[in-house]
């Protein structure tokens, strides 16, 4: 059985550039899923075009999770333009909605990086779920990368775990921040609980632009 990670989608709302875009719910789910796509879209095209009937635009994949129980997830039939050749590609994405634990969106300062750790002075948020942030008193979060779980399972078939990213591209190092140190920049930081196993996994959105 192919192995496939886990790319958790809800809604993404996308306006045009100059706009403001507006999220709801998991952003990175979608991104995550463009980008993995990307690179497997041919070997995917093919399987998906396969499974694609009745018109309907759904397919199912049945995959085992780590306790060796079925999950069956249906995904829907999108489009996307892919970024590098600039033509039109198709994709399935999730149609499971997973729970929201917490979704907050922070702007502000990274103050300083170190011991894996980036030191965030905030000074606008927002605990509603919502990408608009309002005016705070200021305040110093700490974000410890050593509490993200990231490795991926690829003994099972589905899984859950946690996510890096940095301007929609998945990071591993707190090395790849360190660019950051002085500038002002925007951060989501989400918790969510899975639609099938029921297994939470954090989020975390460094947006530089």
């Amino acid at each position: 059985m192919k192995k496939w990670k886990v790319i958790n989608i809800v809604l993404i709302i996308c306006i045009a550039a100059g706009i403001f875009f507006v999220i709801k719910f998991d952003l990175v789910g979608k991104i995550e899923n463009i980008i993995y796509g990307q690179q497997t879209r041919n070997e995917t095209l093919n399987k998906a075009n396969d499974k694609y009937t009745n018109g309907d635009e759904l397919i199912t994949e049945k995959l085992l999770d780590k306790d060796g129980n079925e999950v069956v997830i249906k995904m829907r039939k999108i489009v996307v333009t892919d970024e590098e050749t600039g033509k039109e590609v198709i994709m399935y994405e999730d149609t499971a909605e997973h729970k929201i634990i917490y979704d907050y969106m922070y702007q502000g300062i990274v103050e300083k990086i170190g011991d894996n750790k980036i030191y965030f002075y905030i000074d606008k948020e927002s605990k509603s779920g919502s990408y608009f942030c309002e005016d705070i008193k200021d305040y110093q979060i700490i974000f410890d990368l050593d509490s993200y779980d990231t490795e991926a399972d690829t003994s099972v078939g589905y899984f859950a775990c946690d996510h890096l990213n940095l301007d929609f591209k998945e990071f591993y190092s707190v090395k790849d921040l360190e660019k950051l140190v002085g500038k002002y920049i925007r951060v989501q930081n989400s918790k969510y609980e899975d639609y099938y196993t029921g297994e939470e996994y954090k989020v975390i959105n460094f947006f530089t632009e």
